[in-house]
């Protein structure tokens, strides 16, 4: 295990890590719609510190930071392995590359799980690669499993709420299709959801009991939607805090969109969910709200800005 100096800094004179909220990338560019690349990643945590994060690819998808702001992820500049550190400093580097073609390294994305046990790597746009997804243990850096047919341009993945199973939402003729694969990438369920929930895949989240699928139902009211992967059922529906953004319908894809939002759903128990709404461009608002099922309450816990940046992963802390 390598216990990096910058890595350290994380920890306060007595002895307690504070999470990490984001990480980013500084723009250097005036003009709010021509972002810039400023200098290497870094990340804040909590307790409002900036810390350097040195040696990252220089790309978009490069960083990937848990839910639980205790662990982040990212590929290595000089070697495209893949590194996963600790707050508390300890990391682990992949045996081999996160990826296997350098030249598709720009384009690929890395995704923690909410506690950071796992950690997947895809790539590419629909065609341009053979290569599957890879599952990797976020506790010890092994390579644990391949989930074929995952694009980072046009699908969405993702892990369960116990982070034992790989969500993965892909293209299909009448609406987004849905498959569960297990950490070693075998699939256990395909189905093709109604349209408001294949429409909305992209923030799909699974329960840990491997069935109940939670998406951010998009609208000028919007909803929390539940769906069943078992009885291909929509289960339930829950009103959500409207973004105050502009909807408008895709008239291609006859799907509706929200202007400069972008929402990510994490299971966090059994019955409750974290909600992260980002709005806006180099000045971020960043909404965080907690959602329990079991009641249909929806709770606002924090909200804070994140300024002069290009590039940003966000854990909801």
């Amino acid at each position: 295990m390598a216990v990096p100096g910058s890595a350290r800094a994380a920890v306060s004179a007595g002895g307690q890590a504070a999470p990490i909220r984001y990480a980013a990338v500084s723009d250097c560019a005036k003009d709010p719609r021509n972002a810039e690349w400023c200098g290497p990643w870094w990340y804040r945590t909590t307790d409002g510190k900036r810390h350097r994060l040195s040696g990252v690819g220089r790309w978009a998808g490069a960083v990937a930071v848990s839910g639980d702001g205790r662990r982040l992820a990212y590929i290595r500049a000089k070697d495209a392995r893949l590194v996963i550190r600790d707050l508390d400093g300890r990391t682990r580097v992949s045996r081999a590359e996160a990826w296997p073609s350098k030249l598709e390294l720009d384009v690929t994305r890395v995704t923690l799980s909410y506690d950071g046990s796992r950690v997947a790597v895809d790539c590419c746009a629909a065609g341009h690669t053979e290569h599957p997804a890879r599952v990797y243990d976020g506790g010890t850096g092994a390579l644990l499993g391949k989930v074929p047919g995952v694009f980072a341009y046009e699908d969405a993945l993702s892990f369960s709420g116990d982070s034992d199973q790989v969500l993965v939402r892909t293209d299909d003729e009448k609406s987004g299709k849905l498959s569960v694969h297990d950490p070693n990438g075998e699939r256990t369920t395909t189905v093709v959801p109604p349209r408001l929930i294949g429409d909305n895949a992209a923030t799909a989240a699974l329960n840990a009991d491997g069935h109940t699928v939670a998406v951010y139902v998009i609208g000028p009211k919007p909803q929390l939607a539940l769906y069943d992967l078992d009885s291909e059922l929509i289960t339930a529906t829950y009103p959500l805090p409207a973004s105050g953004q502009k909807v408008t319908r895709d008239p291609v894809e006859n799907t509706l969109t929200e202007a400069g939002t972008a929402v990510e759903l994490v299971w966090t128990g059994d019955a409750t969910l974290r909600m992260v709404r980002k709005i806006g461009f180099k000045r971020m608002r960043v909404q965080v709200y907690g959602i329990d099922v079991a009641t249909g309450s929806v709770r606002p816990e924090r909200a804070y800005t994140i300024t002069a940046t290009t590039e940003e992963a966000v854990s909801g802390r």
